[in-house]
């Protein structure tokens, strides 16, 4: 096997290592990217409304984040391979729950316990680049890292579209079941132990004062609430775009995919960027010039709405300009958050994937409760994530008082 890239003093890091690392965060975004087509046809199937189904979104997300709190100490505690293996089994068990359940409120129940264990695999992944790589290599892996993984939400639609016309939405659960599954058997096959095991047992007291250290670091915090605050904008339009194009617009199921499939596009050319530039901007230039641009894309959306020139098109072809900063912004800001941290990169990231999915879920949950048929959420919701995203880097940068 042709070892990747590594810094000078370490070990090669054989390539199947990155490979898995971007198999098993594939799979946890098919488990939201599968499912997106169908939510426009739950309210009926299950006779309740649009907001009682995203909450099988908002929820999920929600989950995600607030497990990656308890996966960090126990992926600094086990070392990195038992959380990822033991969440990836627990995650098929959850998606079978959700292809067999009868009522939107145990949907809802299967989709939290999907969030609550897939979240492993982001911990772990981010944790195993901070281990293997320098900042430097770390921000060209995790460039490479964002592209392979933007396949995942452009194919997932897709594929989730044509399943729910074919064979019903159950189908998708089905099949990403049968993904993690083998996926499992890869990572215990492959995947290196890269921390040794720490003390014999968890100590709260310590993972709490850690955790406090991290808030207490204003480059860290600076960082990671700026890439979650992109991060809710995101997952607000993943929430409400299938309403928006399917329901509003008439793309048929099988299509929508497609039109995300373009947005997702816009990502991947943007962590292609970031990759080539990185070297000759540097990683702050990259992510400041990210931050940038996706206020000018969020802010499009109102001129668009407003003129009356919105369509299913006028939207993707904004939120490409929006989803090409979130390219730039990905592929830096997580890497400066770890590097600036002290202590175990375990829980750094999953303090770091905590914020990034519980603004995520923020975003999805207020597209919800605003929800009214129109693009007006989706556009207050891309907005005021990328003001804020400008201002909490803005922040981050300023000295303290002495």
């Amino acid at each position: 096997m042709t070892p990747s890239a590594s810094p000078a003093g370490r070990p090669p890091v054989p390539l199947i290592v990155p490979v898995l690392l971007v198999g098993t965060s594939a799979i946890s975004i098919f488990s939201t990217d599968l499912f997106t087509p169908s939510l426009p046809h739950l309210p009926a199937y299950f006779g309740t409304r649009p907001a009682t189904v995203q909450l099988t979104m908002s929820l999920n997300l929600a989950a995600f984040a607030v497990a990656q709190l308890v996966h960090g100490p126990l992926a600094d505690r086990f070392g990195r391979r038992i959380p990822i293996l033991t969440g990836m089994v627990t995650f098929a068990l959850a998606s079978i729950g959700c292809a067999l359940a009868g009522s939107v409120e145990s949907l809802i129940l299967f989709r939290i316990l999907q969030g609550l264990t897939i979240s492993a695999g982001s911990v772990v992944s981010m944790a195993l680049i901070r281990d293997l790589w320098d900042e430097m290599a770390g921000a060209r892996v995790l460039a490479a890292y964002g592209m392979a993984v933007a396949m995942a939400p452009a194919v997932g639609p897709i594929i989730g579209g044509y399943v729910y016309v074919h064979a019903g939405w159950q189908a998708n659960f089905w099949l990403m079941a049968a993904l993690a599954l083998p996926a499992t058997g890869a990572l215990w096959r492959f995947l290196p132990e890269t921390r040794p095991p720490g003390p014999s047992r968890i100590r709260l007291r310590h993972a709490w004062r850690g955790y406090r250290r991290l808030l207490a670091n204003r480059r860290y915090l600076g960082y990671t609430v700026a890439a979650s605050m992109v991060m809710g904008g995101l997952y607000a339009f993943i929430t409400e775009g299938p309403f928006l194009l399917i329901i509003r617009h008439g793309v048929a199921t099988q299509n929508y995919g497609y039109f995300q499939a373009s947005v997702v596009a816009a990502y991947f050319l943007g962590s292609l960027f970031a990759n080539r530039a990185v070297g000759r901007l540097g990683i702050e230039r990259v992510l400041r010039l990210g931050l940038g641009l996706q206020v000018v894309g969020a802010l499009a959306l109102f001129p668009v709405i407003w003129s009356g020139a919105e369509t299913a098109l006028t939207i993707t072809a904004v939120l490409f300009v929006y989803v090409l900063a979130l390219g730039l912004v990905f592929s830096s800001a997580p890497v400066r958050a770890l590097n600036v941290a002290a202590g175990g990169g375990g829980s750094a990231a999953a303090l770091l994937g905590a914020s990034e999915m519980a603004f995520a879920a923020l975003g999805a949950l207020a597209v919800g409760l605003l929800h009214d048929g129109t693009a007006l959420p989706t556009a207050y919701a891309l907005g005021g994530s990328s003001i804020l995203a400008v201002l909490a880097y803005v922040v981050s940068l300023r000295p303290r008082q002495r």
